[in-house]
This record gives C-alpha cells, sequence and structure tokens, in this order.
C-alpha cells in the first residue's frame, strides 16, 4: 500500500504561503478586515505545514496533514514545548485559536480594523508572533 501525499509539494506550498500573504497584505491596505483575519489563519496553517515539510524531510506531507487543525499542525510540527516556554507566544498562539476557524469563510462576520491588527501581532510581532517564530523552521 503506497503512502498518499498531498499533491502539493514544498515548493507549491512555499508558493502558496507567499501568494496567501500578498493577498493578505492587500486586504489589510484596503481594509477588508474579514478578509484578512481568513487569511491569517490560512497562512498560519501553510506555515505550519511548511514546518512539517522540512522536521520531516519530505517534500510532500502524507495526506494526514491535510487538516485544518492548527492545534494539531503546530503540536506535530515538533515545536509544541516552546508553547510552554514562551508565553508571549503561547498567548498569541491561543488568540488565533480562540477567534479563527475555516468557519469564518461561510460568515458575514463583522470584523474590525482592531481585530485584524490584533491577528497581525498574534502572527507577525517582531519577538513573539507565532509565524516570526515558525518562519525559522520552514
Amino acid at each position: 500500500m503506497a503512502l498518499k501525499l498531498i499533491p502539493q509539494d514544498v515548493i507549491k506550498l512555499r508558493e502558496a504561503y507567499d501568494e496567501r500573504k500578498a493577498e493578505y497584505d492587500a486586504l489589510r491596505a484596503i481594509g477588508r478586515w474579514p478578509g484578512a483575519i481568513l487569511l491569517a489563519g490560512t497562512l498560519l496553517e501553510l506555515a505550519l505545514k511548511l514546518v512539517l515539510c522540512k522536521l520531516f524531510g519530505v517534500a510532500n506531507l502524507p495526506t494526514i496533514f491535510q487538516v485544518h487543525d492548527l492545534d494539531l499542525l503546530f503540536y506535530c510540527s515538533g515545536q509544541y514545548s516552546q508553547l510552554a516556554a514562551n508565553s508571549l507566544l503561547r498567548q498569541n498562539f491561543s488568540f488565533i485559536l480562540k477567534n479563527w476557524s475555516m468557519a469564518l469563510r461561510y460568515e458575514v462576520a463583522i470584523k474590525t480594523k482592531p481585530d485584524a491588527d490584533a491577528f497581525d501581532v498574534a502572527l507577525f510581532d517582531p519577538t513573539h508572533g507565532v509565524i516570526t517564530f515558525l518562519a525559522q523552521y520552514f
């Protein structure tokens, strides 16, 4: 029995990450807060999948990782212990877990600039942002 792999290799995942990041920045620039927030979680998911590729030394992840469960992906990334050691990183990750889900795709959500800014800080704070932290591993 062959192991099923996601069709996107690590190069495509990185290209998708870069493209979603550009879209995220563009949505924030024009004040489309709900779209930016939806992409915030997508960016984190892609970042975690890039970390998994590097951790496992694979070009394509097994399909078992074709999920949107950020907590599971972070746990499997090998970096979960860092949350226990870094309270601000843990706080930022907890904020994302509490306030983001794929269900946002189907909601007409009232999101404001402060909401989007909170996501941006949680992800990209220069010292404790979750993606800032993960970027060293992908």
